[in-house]
């Protein structure tokens, strides 16, 4: 399962005086006599090509095929991780046979989509970072940003989640479509019938009725509706609970089962909007989708500015 998750940029200023009037969070492009924007792209173009090792994590990293478009103020390219220090193998899931021996100097690399918007004249940015099986890179993206900006600039680099709430107010009233429930364990003798068959997840769609209707997305978070109570049944059943919306023609997908403020937002990646070649997200079309993604978090982010990505 391919998802994007979504991060607010700030730069805190631990000297600032609020009793003196002095905003707590500067703007991003007069961080005194820094840019974010510059800053964040001259430590992208200084890391090469090569891959670079972290011992204390055992990963390795580096950015690839990264673009910058300095009149936009983004920067969008890939993100290439992985771990070492684990002997094991590499198997042939048809067969059952070894393919590979992966040794302890080995890494398997993981391609992470990667976008930055840094506007001019605000206080905070936008990220929007590639999952993959809920496994990301923000942690290990954040503490190399972070060390750089804050040996430079001698204020805090930021990169906080977008909670449900904040970054789909707008999706709040989508009428929700289906509910999918991963690795549904409550009927026995069907999940038994689906793993003769070889199904690598299991996974049970539930739709609405004829002439029915699933209800609201909000409704899913409410404590008290008949949606919520749905999903509190249904959770102990399953793995993983996802909720595909629809609103003004465009569909989402939303992982629920808990309040809305106390999960990160994570949004599943529609492969029927993105094209999937050999179980990865294809970059145009990826590309393409996380442009209409990130409008919608802007516009909600700046209000009534009217800021187009």
């Amino acid at each position: 399962m391919h998802s994007i998750a979504p991060y607010s940029l700030r730069c805190f200023n631990p000297y600032s005086d609020p009793n003196k009037g002095e905003d707590r969070y500067a703007v991003l492009d007069k961080i005194g006599q820094f840019d974010m924007y510059q800053l964040f792209k001259a430590f992208i173009e200084a890391q090469g090509d090569k891959f670079k090792i972290v011992e204390a994590t055992q990963q390795v990293y580096r950015f690839h095929g990264m673009k910058f478009y300095d009149d936009k103020r983004e920067m969008v390219g890939w993100f290439e991780a992985g771990y070492y220090g684990v002997k094991n193998n590499i198997i042939d899931i048809e067969t059952g046979n070894v393919d590979f021996e992966k040794l302890q100097n080995n890494a398997e690399i993981i391609r992470h989509y990667v976008r930055f918007y840094i506007p001019n004249g605000f206080d905070e940015g936008v990220a929007l970072l590639h999952n993959y099986k809920g496994n990301g890179i923000k942690t290990l993206l954040h503490d190399l940003l972070r060390e750089d900006f804050n040996k430079v600039t001698k204020r805090t680099f930021q990169m906080n989640p977008l909670a449900y709430k904040k970054a789909f107010k707008i999706w709040e009233e989508a009428v929700t479509k289906e509910i999918k429930l991963t690795k549904f364990m409550g009927m026995p003798d069907i999940t038994d019938q689906l793993t003769r068959l070889g199904h690598k997840e299991q996974q049970l769609i539930v739709k609405p009725p004829s002439r029915g209707k699933l209800g609201k997305l909000k409704d899913f978070f409410k404590p008290g509706t008949e949606e919520y109570e749905v999903v509190e049944f249904l959770r102990p059943h399953c793995a993983q609970i996802k909720a595909v919306a629809e609103l003004d023609g465009k569909k989402r997908t939303f992982t629920i089962g808990r309040p809305a403020e106390e999960q990160i937002c994570e949004i599943i990646i529609d492969e029927d909007e993105v094209v999937m070649v050999a179980g990865n997200p294809e970059p145009v079309s990826l590309h393409k989708w996380c442009t209409s993604l990130l409008q919608e978090f802007v516009g909600y982010i700046y209000p009534g500015l009217k800021v187009k990505v």
